[in-house]
């Protein structure tokens, strides 16, 4: 369960995601080059498909254990986000799933119209389906969020079933919302949303109230830190996220009966050259760093090549310091920091390469300076419910005892 923003700009355009998983899951972010293909076919996660001449570059935030990516961007300025969509009827049989699609789509496409095309192409050719859980089975088909710089889509599907709208400034949650004012069905024109939404599913994800807060931080989009702010967003009956669940807050904290964990977060300025992308790399975006890398740059921390463990070795680190506040009171002090540290490094986002190696590099000096300064064992307890740390006991348990794919124990 995730959201995805994206804000069409008098130069440019504006685009963030957080991926919600299982919060044992951890997600990687890797770069992976332009390529002249050799093989004939291409094995996603499920199935293999033919390959395509040529690849883009890339820049995929990935469950660890699957082929495709929940976030990402290619050297083209297309950026994708995809969602969990809950709908009538059985889930197709394993083939391609939303993850793949999205992945496919960056790496075939020089446009945001082009990546529509491509993902309905080959969502009619091979459908979409299979087991998209980490450490519980998890079957859903897919929306997207498809932008450039000059135009947005949202593209909503159901089995092999679609609809695209454009927009100007959009977001889109865990629940289909284009009626009969799509653009272009596949299937027949219908009130899209209406006709394919499970209702049960769809109540239960928490994705009215997510889309309720992204749609308002939608009108004052302006720059990064805004898109921060948005994402780090707490439903506002959430006095301290860290003594309950909150499937309703687009910053996802888990715990409750149902639900998952923020467990990546990606942002994406997209402008003429190289666009500059800020990660966090890490989960709970409401207490990490989005760290600024430029599309291209050497791979550094979070970013890795394709292989590189040390994307989930960072990963995990990073989470063992986040399952330490659970329970605890997060000072103001740390948030004032923390806020202060990201709008320095702001001003000093450029369109040099170089300099923005150096300025990634600064910016995990300073992140790891900052988590050593703030010891959760310093911060104040506070009373939760005893489900919610029965839950959350589980979970630590499992990861103290990873799992490399889905069901499959280290």
């Amino acid at each position: 369960m995730c959201d995805t923003l994206g804000v069409l700009q008098e130069h440019g355009a504006l685009f963030g995601k957080n991926s919600d998983r299982s919060p044992n899951e951890a997600q990687v972010v890797e770069f992976y080059p332009a390529l002249i293909q050799r093989e004939s076919e291409v094995a996603c996660t499920y199935r293999r498909i033919p390959q395509a001449k040529e690849t883009h570059a890339v820049l995929l935030s990935r469950p660890g254990w699957m082929w495709g990516a929940e976030i990402g961007i290619n050297e083209a300025g297309v950026a994708i986000g995809n969602e969990a969509v809950f709908t009538k009827g059985r889930y197709g049989a394993p083939s391609l799933t939303g993850m793949d699609l999205l992945r496919l789509a960056l790496e075939r496409s020089d446009s945001a119209e082009r990546a529509v095309n491509v993902i309905i192409e080959l969502l009619e050719l091979y459908g979409q389906g299979g087991n998209c859980g980490y450490d519980h089975h998890f079957e859903y088909d897919n929306s997207f969020l498809v932008i450039d710089q000059n135009q947005l889509f949202v593209l909503e599907t159901c089995c092999k079933n679609w609809v695209v709208k454009s927009y100007q400034r959009a977001s889109i949650s865990n629940r289909l919302s284009i009626g009969t004012d799509g653009e272009r069905y596949g299937g027949g024109v219908c009130d899209f949303a209406k006709k394919h939404s499970d209702p049960l599913y769809t109540f239960f994800s928490g994705s009215k109230q997510r889309k309720r807060q992204s749609g308002c931080a939608l009108p004052s989009l302006n720059n990064e830190l805004d898109m921060m702010r948005a994402l780090r967003t707490h439903d506002d009956d959430v006095v301290n996220p860290f003594l309950t669940g909150s499937v309703s807050s687009c910053c996802m904290h888990y715990g409750g009966m149902v639900g998952d964990h923020s467990t990546a977060s990606m942002i994406v300025r997209l402008e003429d050259g190289a666009s500059t992308v800020f990660l966090t790399g890490t989960s709970t975006p409401c207490v990490s760093f989005y760290k600024p890398y430029r599309f291209g740059n050497p791979a550094r921390l979070p970013v890795i090549q394709p292989g590189d463990e040390a994307g989930v070795q960072y990963w995990r680190a990073a989470e063992a310091y986040r399952r330490k506040l659970i329970g605890k009171v997060v000072p103001p002090e740390f948030y004032a920091e923390r806020d202060a540290l990201e709008a320095s490094w702001q001003k000093d986002v450029s369109a040099d390469n170089a300099a923005m190696d150096e300025l990634l590099v600064r910016t995990l000096a300073e992140e790891s300076a900052f988590y050593a300064k703030y010891d959760p064992d310093s911060f104040p307890a506070a009373e939760a419910k005893r489900v919610f740390l029965k839950n959350w006991a589980k979970k630590n348990v499992a990861f103290e005892s990873p799992q490399t794919t889905n069901g499959t124990k280290a």
